[in-house]
C-alpha cells in the first residue's frame, strides 16, 4: 500500500504553482510526483479554497459499516446468551429487532472486528456408520506378515 504525500509536500506543490510562474509539469518534475496529483491538488485548492485542506484524505476500504455500536452491544449480549446462535439466525434476529437488514458475510467481518468467533458449520447429530480406519503402508523397510 502507499503513503499519501506529506501535507508539507502538498503546500510546496500549490505554492509553486502559485507563484513561480512554472507550468505544472516543470513543478511536477521539480518534486518529482506525477501530473495528475499536481492538477489534482490545484484542483482542490480551487474548490475548497483554502491550504489547510489539502492535508491527505483518510481512506477507508469498502462502503461504511451498516451494524452501528448499539448494534454490536446487542451481537455481543445475544451471543452471549446464547453462543449457538448461526450467522443467518443472527441476522434475522437484528432486523426483527430493527436494525439494518444485512447478508450473512457482513455479519460475519462485524463478528470478527468484535473479536468473537463463530460456528462453522451448524451442528449436527452423530453419523449412523462407524468410520472406518485404515492402515496405510509406509515404506519402512519391515515386511508385513501377511506378504510372501
Amino acid at each position: 500500500m502507499t503513503v499519501p504525500y506529506s501535507l508539507d509536500l502538498r503546500l510546496k506543490v500549490v505554492h509553486a504553482c502559485q507563484h513561480s510562474g512554472q507550468t505544472r509539469q516543470a513543478v511536477a518534475e521539480l518534486f518529482g510526483v506525477s501530473l495528475s496529483f499536481v492538477e489534482g491538488m490545484m484542483r482542490r485548492v480551487r474548490r475548497v479554497r483554502r491550504n489547510a485542506d489539502l492535508a491527505p484524505r483518510k481512506w477507508r476500504p469498502g462502503p461504511r459499516v451498516k451494524i452501528d455500536p448499539a448494534g454490536c452491544e446487542r451481537l455481543e449480549r445475544w451471543l452471549q446468551e446464547q453462543p449457538d446462535l448461526t450467522l443467518l439466525e443472527l441476522a434475522k434476529k437484528l432486523q426483527a429487532e430493527g436494525g439494518p437488514a444485512v447478508s450473512t458475510p457482513t455479519l460475519c467481518r462485524v463478528l470478527q472486528r468484535l473479536g468473537l468467533g463463530r460456528k462453522k458449520r451448524l451442528s449436527m447429530p452423530a453419523s449412523g456408520t462407524l468410520r472406518k480406519y485404515v492402515r496405510h503402508a509406509t515404506n519402512t523397510g519391515k515386511t508385513s506378515p501377511d506378504t510372501p
